[in-house]
C-alpha cells in the first residue's frame, strides 16, 4: 500500500522524479575544441536558467521549459544559444517553438530526457536524442534531427521520433568515442543487467548495440530505474544511481573504443536502509581529475537530503565506501541533480528551492570542497525541480575532443590567423587554404589576395585508438569585401519609412535590432540601428543613425489687416537659417512674398530639402477710412447697383437706415456690408435724394456718426 502510494505520489505532473541531458555545439564551427562554450547556456526548473559566458554565471529568465526533471540546451562555439528542448518541445534562439517542435518521445519526469549532439558528419545537423520515464505509457529511445540552415538560421526538425529502442527507460548517457569525432549513446535495459552502447557516427547510428552485462537486474517497480547515468569527462567511467528499492550506486569502466562496459563496483552509499519508499539516491557527479564521485540521496522525512562524496581512486567497494564523507545535511528541501558546469564547479538543485547550491572545489577532500549551500538564488522565481541540464561530459574536457581550427581577426580583413583547437595529441599539420597555397604551421598567418570563400582543409596526423593516422577538417571560410555592411547614417523627415538593406550572403545569419532576421529592415522612427551577420564562423556587425532632417524655420506672423487703397504685403520666409527653398501659397503663388488684396486666411507652405514647414496669417479689415457714395443706379446692370458702405472696416457695432421724403424709414441693417437695393417693400422707389444716417464703433473704441444724402439715378 505504501508503494502504490509513493507511485502515485511520484506520477503526478507536479511531483515526479526525472532529469535531463545537454550538449552544446555549434552552428557554424561544430566541434569546435573550445567545447566549454558550447555548454554556456543552462535552462532548467521552472523557466530559469545559467550563462556561463560569464563569471560567475548569470541568472536567466527568458526560458519556456517547464521540466520536472529532464532538458537539454546547446550553444555555438561562442557561447550563443542555438536551441534547447524538455524533452517534449525544441524552442529556438528566439524562445518559440521550431517548426514541427512539438511532440517529442521524451518525458518531462525521466532522469535523463534528452540529450543534443552535433552529426560528424554535417555541421548544420544535430541530433536530439529522447527517452522516456518510468511509468510513462510509451517508453521508447529515438532521436530527432534539426537541421540549423532553416528557418533562416533558427533551425527546423526534418526527421522526428525515430525509434531506437523499446523497453529503455530514464537512463542515457552520451560519451565520446576515442577518436573524439563520434559518440556512444548509453542505455540501462530495464527488467535485466544490460547496458546498450548505440556508436553515432559519420554514417549515422548504428541501431545495432555493443551490449555489457554486469550482474544487476533492474527490475520490479518502474520508479526503481530512476536516477542518472554519468560518464566521466575522460569517459573512463561510468557511473549508474539506482533509486528506491535498489538504492545503490553502480560504478563501471567504458571501453571508448569498443562501447563495452565492464569490472562494476556496487556499493550503497546509505550506511542503513532508507525509509521505505523514499527515493534514496538520486543524483551523481565525478570530479574534473575523475579522483572523487559525488552521490545525492533522499533518506526519509527527518533526513531528506544529504550530500556524499567518495574517494573512487581504487575501485572497490570496501575502500569507496570507507572514504565515504557527508558533505552536507539540508532540511527540508529533497537533493536533486549534480552537474559540472563549465567552471569546473559541481551545481546542485534540490526540489522545491529557490536557488542553486554549488561545490565551488570539487577536488577537494571533505570539507576542502567548499560546499556552498544555495549559492546562486533566482528572485521572484517559481521553487526550482529535480533536473539539471546534463552535456556530453568529454565536452568539459579541456585536453579531449576532435581535432578542429578557428579564423580570427577582423572578418574583412585579407590576412586571416588560423588557430588549432589544442595542439596536444598530433604530430604534426598540413594546411591548405584553398587558394592553392599550403603551410606545415601549427597556427599559421595566411594573407589572401582577394575577399571571398575558401575552402580551408586542415589534415592532423595522430595515432588514437581507432588506428586512423590523419583527420582531414574542412571549413568554408569567408572573408567579407567590407566590414561596413551598412550606408551610412542618413536623414528624414517626420514621415519615416525606409527599407534599409545589405548585399546578402548566401548562407549567413542575420539579426537587426528589431529582431528581424532578414537581410535588410522597415525603419520607423529616428534613432539609432545595428545589424549583426554571421558566416562560417565570421561575425560582422555594422551600426547607422536616422537623423531628423532640419524643416525651414517657420516664424509663426500675427494676423494683420488692410483697408481700401492700402494693401498688406505677406511674407512666407524669415531670415533665419535654415530658410525655405520653395514657397506655395493658398493664392497658387510660389513666391516668398505676395500682396493681400481682400480679407481672408492666408495659407503657406514652405520646403527646403524635401522637408515642408506650415504657416497662415488671417487678414481683416482694420480701422480704415469710410467710404459713403452720394449716388447709386439700382438698374441690375452690375455696376453700382446698391448702397453703403463701400470701403472695409472692422467694427464692434455698426448701424445705417435711409428715409424718404417723408421721413419714413425705408431701409436699415446692422451690417456693415448689408446693401440698400433702392427698394421699398419690394418695389422700387422714385427716383430722387433719400436722407440717410449711420453710426459705428470701431474695434479701438471710436465712435463715430455720419448724415448725408443719396440720389437714385435710374
Amino acid at each position: 500500500m505504501q508503494r502504490f502510494c509513493w507511485k502515485k505520489y511520484l506520477t503526478h505532473k507536479s511531483f515526479r522524479l526525472k532529469k535531463g541531458i545537454v550538449v552544446c555545439c555549434c552552428l557554424l564551427l561544430a566541434c569546435l575544441v573550445n567545447g566549454q562554450r558550447r555548454n554556456n547556456t543552462w535552462y532548467f526548473g521552472k523557466r530559469v536558467g545559467l550563462d556561463f559566458n560569464t563569471t560567475p554565471p548569470g541568472v536567466l529568465s527568458n526560458s519556456q521549459v517547464l521540466p520536472f526533471e529532464g532538458s537539454s540546451a546547446v550553444s555555438d562555439n561562442d557561447g550563443k544559444l542555438l536551441f534547447y528542448t524538455d524533452g517534449l518541445k525544441i524552442y529556438n534562439r528566439k524562445h518559440e517553438v521550431m517548426p514541427n517542435g512539438m511532440g517529442l518521445s521524451g518525458d518531462l519526469s525521466s532522469t535523463n530526457n534528452a540529450v543534443i549532439i552535433p552529426s560528424p558528419a554535417d555541421n548544420t545537423i544535430y541530433y536530439v536524442f529522447t527517452i522516456g520515464g518510468a511509468l510513462q505509457e510509451d517508453q521508447v529511445f529515438a532521436y530527432s534531427i534539426v537541421d540549423m540552415s532553416l528557418d533562416g538560421g533558427y533551425g527546423n526538425i526534418t526527421q522526428k521520433n525515430v525509434l531506437i529502442e523499446t523497453g529503455t527507460f530514464e537512463k542515457m548517457a552520451a560519451v565520446s568515442h576515442c577518436n573524439s569525432k563520434y559518440t556512444w549513446l548509453v542505455t540501462r535495459k530495464w527488467n535485466s543487467d544490460e547496458y546498450h552502447a548505440f556508436l553515432l557516427s559519420a554514417s549515422g547510428l548504428s541501431f545495432t548495440p555493443v551490449i555489457s552485462h554486469t550482474g544487476l537486474v533492474i527490475s520490479g517497480f518502474e520508479n526503481n530505474a530512476i536516477g542518472t547515468l554519468k560518464s566521466t569527462t575522460d569517459g573512463s567511467k561510468l557511473v549508474a544511481a539506482h533509486a528506491f528499492d535498489n538504492d545503490v550506486i553502480e560504478l563501471m569502466d567504458f571501453d571508448k573504443s569498443t562501447g563495452i562496459i565492464s569490472n562494476p563496483v556496487v556499493f550503497s552509499p546509505n550506511a542503513t536502509p532508507h525509509a521505505n519508499n523514499f527515493i534514496g539516491v538520486y543524483g551523481a557527479e565525478f570530479s574534473p581529475s575523475n579522483k572523487y564521485l559525488y552521490v545525492s540521496a533522499n533518506n526519509s522525512i527527518t533526513e531528506p537530503s544529504v550530500l556524499y562524496q567518495f574517494d573512487i581512486s581504487v575501485a572497490n567497494s570496501a575502500s569507496i565506501l570507507a572514504s565515504k564523507q557527508v558533505i552536507a545535511k539540508t532540511s527540508p528541501w529533497y537533493a536533486g541533480a549534480l552537474q559540472l558546469g563549465p567552471d569546473k564547479k559541481i551545481y546542485m538543485t534540490m526540489y522545491k528551492d529557490t536557488a542553486l547550491s554549488v561545490i565551488s572545489n570539487p577536488e577537494g577532500a571533505g570539507a576542502a570542497c567548499n560546499f556552498e549551500f544555495n549559492k546562486i538564488r533566482f528572485p521572484g522565481r517559481e521553487p526550482l525541480e529535480f533536473g539539471l541540464p546534463t552535456f556530453v561530459q568529454s565536452t568539459l574536457d579541456d585536453n579531449f575532443g576532435p581535432h578542429d581550427f578557428t579564423r580570427s581577426g577582423d572578418c574583412a580583413s585579407l590576412n586571416v590567423q588560423f588557430n588549432l583547437g589544442r595542439n596536444t595529441g598530433l604530430d604534426s599539420v598540413r594546411w591548405d587554404f584553398g587558394d592553392l597555397q599550403q603551410s606545415t604551421v601549427l597556427s599559421p598567418s595566411h594573407l589572401y589576395s582577394a575577399p571571398g570563400f575558401y575552402n580551408v582543409r586542415l589534415i592532423v596526423f595522430k595515432k588514437d585508438c581507432s588506428g586512423v593516422n590523419n583527420d582531414t577538417i574542412t571549413r568554408n571560410v569567408w572573408i567579407a569585401a567590407s566590414s561596413n555592411l551598412l550606408r551610412g547614417d542618413t536623414s528624414t523627415c517626420d514621415n519615416i519609412s525606409l527599407r534599409v538593406g545589405i548585399n546578402a550572403v548566401a548562407g549567413a545569419s542575420y539579426l537587426w535590432s528589431d529582431g528581424s532576421v532578414t537581410d535588410s529592415m522597415t525603419i520607423s522612427a529616428i534613432g539609432r540601428y545595428w545589424v549583426r551577420l554571421e558566416r562560417s564562423g565570421c561575425v560582422l556587425s555594422d551600426t547607422f543613425n536616422v537623423f531628423e532632417k532640419v524643416h525651414p524655420v517657420v516664424l509663426h506672423k500675427a494676423d494683420t489687416s488692410i483697408c481700401m487703397g492700402k494693401l498688406v504685403v505677406l511674407d512666407g520666409g524669415n531670415n533665419i537659417n535654415p530658410a525655405a527653398t520653395t514657397y506655395q501659397w493658398s493664392t497658387g503663388e510660389t513666391t516668398r512674398y505676395i500682396t493681400a488684396t481682400t480679407v481672408g486666411k492666408y495659407k503657406v507652405k514652405l520646403t527646403l530639402d524635401g522637408c515642408s514647414s506650415y504657416d497662415s496669417v488671417a487678414v481683416n479689415w482694420g480701422d480704415c477710412e469710410l467710404f459713403i457714395p452720394n449716388a447709386f443706379t439700382p438698374n441690375n446692370d452690375g455696376w453700382n447697383d446698391a448702397f453703403g458702405v463701400a470701403s472695409g472696416l472692422t467694427v464692434q457695432s455698426f448701424s445705417l437706415q435711409v428715409y424718404n421724403k417723408y421721413g419714413q424709414l425705408i431701409f436699415v441693417t446692422r451690417n456693415i456690408t448689408g446693401k440698400w437695393d433702392g427698394t421699398y417693400k419690394g418695389k422700387p422707389v422714385p427716383n430722387g435724394a433719400y436722407v440717410y444716417q449711420l453710426s459705428y464703433t470701431t474695434l479701438r473704441g471710436i465712435r463715430d456718426f455720419i448724415q448725408g444724402t443719396v440720389m437714385v439715378i435710374r
